[in-house]
């Protein structure tokens, strides 16, 4: 059976699907942490990253709702390759909030692990560190964020619209980056990136 495009219909039944399910994660953040994993120098199988998204019912899906989950996975994965992830227009909090989340979720052990080589460059670390603080920024907490917004004079919406413009371009290029630092820590050679 050939993996369906992902429509707008297809992400109104797995949204309604996951808000069922006890521990899942919502649509949108398992649009975040599928980005995350999809940009991982360790790819991971399919039962490994729906595990994570549905921890108590993984492995009892149905024909149908496994190929919704593969058809989202194909989707991010074809943005993140082949068209440039975008992220929605508008900012939008609560989007916001969850796909950070859901990134974060996927993010930290491999972006952990380049971070602790001892090979990688200065600079690396550095660009690494800004993409994942950028785009995961939404998973902190709001007094958090208030904080932040405070101790650099700047008005808390505008420090959102500011941090949403910089996910969108990090966005862009995370894979990209990911790639080039994880050739660059000496952890990985170029087999650990046959897409």
């Amino acid at each position: 059976m050939q993996i369906p495009q992902f429509t707008e219909q297809h992400a109104k039944l797995l949204s309604e699907f996951l808000n069922t399910q006890s521990g899942a994660m919502s649509l949108i953040q398992s649009q975040g942490y599928l980005f995350g994993t999809i940009c991982s120098p360790e790819p991971l199988e399919v039962h490994q990253w729906l595990e994570q998204i549905l921890p108590n019912t993984a492995n009892d899906l149905d024909e149908d709702m496994l190929f919704l989950f593969m058809a989202l996975h194909h989707q991010v994965s074809e943005q993140v390759f082949e068209l440039g992830y975008k992220l929605p227009a508008e900012f939008d909090l609560e989007f916001c909030q969850q796909w950070s989340a859901g990134f974060l979720t996927a993010s930290q052990t491999y972006t952990h692990k380049l971070l602790q080589s001892e090979q990688l460059d200065i600079q690396y670390k550095q660009a690494l560190e800004s993409a994942q603080a950028t785009l995961s920024f939404f998973a902190l907490d709001k007094p958090t964020i208030a904080q932040i917004a405070q101790q650099n004079n700047i008005d808390e919406l505008h420090l959102c619209a500011q941090q949403y413009e910089l996910m969108g371009d990090f966005a862009l290029g995370f894979a990209e980056l990911i790639e080039i630092v994880a050739l660059n820590s000496g952890l990985y050679t170029d087999e650990g990136w046959d897409e």
